[in-house]
């Protein structure tokens, strides 16, 4: 469930795609060079040098087991809140590195 940052969104758009995936595996939160947020598998697609060059911005990889994704961390106000507080801080224009610390 990509977010669009380009189209007008809301919290509950971020809460929806963070709840949209299980906690099962590694996952991380990109926004590509167009501006779509989404949740990538890292368990099954590790990252490198120049697939991050290409992405606007990033999130650290959230390893599984942690609650950082699914229906439990989708609830979390708290969690969704610093998620989307980070997107909105950092595109269309980014503060400093593609590498988006989230204090969580």
């Amino acid at each position: 469930m990509p977010v669009d940052l380009k189209k007008d969104w809301t919290d509950a758009d971020i809460a929806a795609l963070i709840g949209s995936v299980t906690d099962d595996r590694d996952w991380r939160l990109e926004v590509d060079a167009d501006g779509v947020a989404d949740l990538a598998d890292k368990t099954a697609h590790p990252t490198g040098v120049d697939y991050d060059a290409a992405l606007h911005c990033f999130l650290e990889t959230w390893m599984a087991g942690t609650d950082f994704v699914g229906p439990s961390a989708a609830g979390d106000k708290n969690l969704v809140g610093k998620i989307a507080k980070a997107l909105r801080e950092n595109y269309p224009a980014l503060k400093a590195n593609k590498f988006i610390f989230v204090d969580l």
